[in-house]
């Protein structure tokens, strides 16, 4: 375990819920932090998923982090201060502000019910499933996977967005990743069930590895209503595809999108785009290094170096990284969650989602 990684990760979290956190419970509130309205359920996501990195370590046994992350009920601050570290389980609850039926909205009063969104949530309850071994989280997965299979087409690629239009890469993505971790790892199902996720999951990455990808072996961003594809290369579209490829046993597709990233997306271009699209291809990256038997990744301890020595504001927040928009939250936690994977070595990587 990396003890560096592991106390700054927690500076990151300490930064965050001081200016980002408010409220407990179902009344507990993300935000901006100049703004009081909550963020949107993709950030949250990511928030939920930082939060589960780290709790990894304090399983791992890390000392700092058993000593300062609760075990399942959050110690407040003194009076009139924020909670200290609002663990998966109550930012789980927070969410329930954007449920709408069997998913989640993007947002209220007026969101819509996003494919992707869900998809991300259902992979935070797959980790914690996995690093956890509670049922109950692999329950929650199952059920958001139900709705993202409304929006999976015989093509194999999921729309993006109920109703759907667009076929992205990113709704396919992780959708196909979270049928994968459910047929692989889930507890709950009969054999039937089990592959009947494994289909769903070989049928994304066909779609991924056909209408989605590039001559120069990178995923495009979606295929449009009419059939046309817009090209734009996102990285954490190019790690969803190495997630889906190693967790159905194609080590083929997997080596190859490694090897197109590594020309494609060297270190100068992967700086320049979103920290949250980086973050999520550098923990992709993590978890096939594990699973492939290596407990190597210089890339993600140069990347998280720059960002930690360059992105820093005064406050603590990574206001100086490359931003997904005007927001901080979701690149900061990305990059937060991203340190805490790291610290955990391969027993960590190999479970990331």
């Amino acid at each position: 375990m990396d003890a560096m990684w592991a106390g700054r990760s927690l500076a990151l979290w300490d930064a965050f819920t001081d200016r980002c956190v408010a409220g407990r419970g179902r009344r507990l509130r993300v935000h901006e932090p100049s703004r009081r309205s909550r963020v949107a359920a993709w950030p949250l996501s990511q928030v939920i998923w930082c939060a589960s990195t780290i709790e990894a370590l304090k399983h791992a046994g890390h000392p700092t982090v058993a000593a300062r992350w609760g075990d399942g009920t959050t110690a407040p601050r003194a009076q009139s201060r924020l909670p200290i570290h609002p663990d998966s389980d109550e930012l789980w609850t927070a969410l329930q502000w954007y449920r709408s039926g069997e998913a989640y909205l993007d947002h209220r009063p007026r969101g819509k019910r996003y494919y992707d969104d869900n998809a991300w949530l259902g992979l935070v309850a797959a980790q914690q499933g996995l690093l956890t071994d509670q049922p109950r989280w692999w329950a929650r997965a199952a059920e958001i996977a139900r709705f993202v299979a409304a929006g999976h087409l015989e093509s194999g690629g999921v729309y993006w967005v109920e109703p759907g239009d667009t076929v992205n890469a990113c709704s396919t993505g992780s959708g196909g990743l979270l049928f994968a971790a459910l047929a692989l790892e889930s507890p709950l199902l009969t054999d039937a069930q089990r592959e009947a996720w494994a289909d769903r999951a070989r049928s994304t990455l066909a779609f991924m590895v056909g209408p989605l990808l590039r001559d120069d072996g990178l995923v495009a961003d979606h295929v449009r209503a009419d059939g046309t594809v817009e090209p734009s290369v996102w990285a954490y579209n190019q790690g969803l595809l190495l997630q889906v490829a190693a967790r159905t046993g194609d080590a083929a597709t997997a080596d190859a999108i490694e090897a197109a990233v590594a020309r494609g997306l060297p270190p100068s271009v992967l700086a320049r785009q979103p920290a949250t699209f980086a973050c999520i291809w550098l923990r992709s990256l993590l978890a096939h290094r594990a699973l492939a038997g290596s407990d190597e990744a210089p890339e993600v301890a140069d990347y998280l170096e720059r960002a930690w020595a360059r992105g820093r504001a005064a406050d603590g927040l990574l206001r100086g990284v490359s931003r997904y928009d005007d927001g901080v939250v979701l690149d900061h936690v990305s990059v937060a969650g991203l340190a805490a994977a790291y610290a955990g070595g391969p027993e960590v990587w190999s479970k990331l989602l």
